[in-house]
């Protein structure tokens, strides 16, 4: 049962018979682009609720299209919890982050959206809307509240990192080893993802920034406008 303060999504097939990203980790060497998003695109999403736009079509890239990205760039691999379990999820919570100090509560917005398993692991991502007021928003008490059932973090936002936000990113992932510099761990089993996204007209584009993989790694979807 939801909180009142809080939006429940449940997930599952659309269509039964047909495959679904569960279906991906068997073996994902053998499937081709066009398999891989004809699974993702078998996934639904079901609530009674209302969910602003742009929690929604950040669910919407987390699921399907950054689980696309990370197995079409090899990133699935080093981050193989966090991609697993969005294969594997069966809930989502969103609810609006609420610990801001009381001079800064109007100067931005915030939700943050908890990706389930069945097993009580769970992904958190935290998203910033547009023009805050604040640089990078709750960002420290993100890194600083890892619960052990936590296996990936997401920072989503549309604001460049500063350059001591980055390093100390890098740092707390160990990013200069060849291998954590993909996985990102801010903790032995948790994986950090830092995007960021832009809007251009009638399409939002996210777009990984952290890890770095030494090319524009980006999803878009289409924004709908009233």
């Amino acid at each position: 049962m939801a909180k009142k303060d809080e939006v429940e999504i449940l997930v599952s097939k659309h269509i039964e018979d047909l495959r679904c990203i569960d279906d991906v980790l068997f073996d994902p060497r053998s499937w081709s682009p066009d398999d891989l998003k004809e699974a993702c695109n078998n996934v639904r999403f079901d609530t009674d609720q209302v969910i602003d736009e742009f929690a929604n079509l950040t669910i919407q890239f987390l699921i399907k299209n950054f689980f696309f990205l990370q197995h079409q760039t090899g990133l699935y691999n080093p981050q193989k919890k966090l991609w697993s379990l969005l294969a594997q999820v069966k809930k989502i919570k969103l609810k609006s982050y609420t610990k801001l100090r009381r001079k800064d509560r109007d100067k931005a917005k915030i939700s943050d959206i908890i990706i389930e398993d069945n097993n009580a692991r769970f992904i958190h991502a935290r998203l910033v809307y547009p023009n805050s007021e604040l640089q990078f928003p709750a960002f420290n008490d993100l890194l600083s509240n890892i619960s052990s059932k936590c296996v990936g973090l997401f920072y989503i936002s549309d604001q460049d990192g500063d350059e001591k936000t980055i390093k100390r990113i890098k740092e707390k992932t160990n990013a200069e080893d060849f291998y954590d510099k993909y996985k990102s761990p801010i903790t032995k089993n948790c994986s950090l993802n830092l995007i960021k996204y832009k809007i251009q007209g009638d399409k939002l584009i996210y777009n990984l920034v952290h890890p770095d993989l030494s090319k524009n790694v980006e999803a878009e979807l289409c924004l709908v406008h009233s």
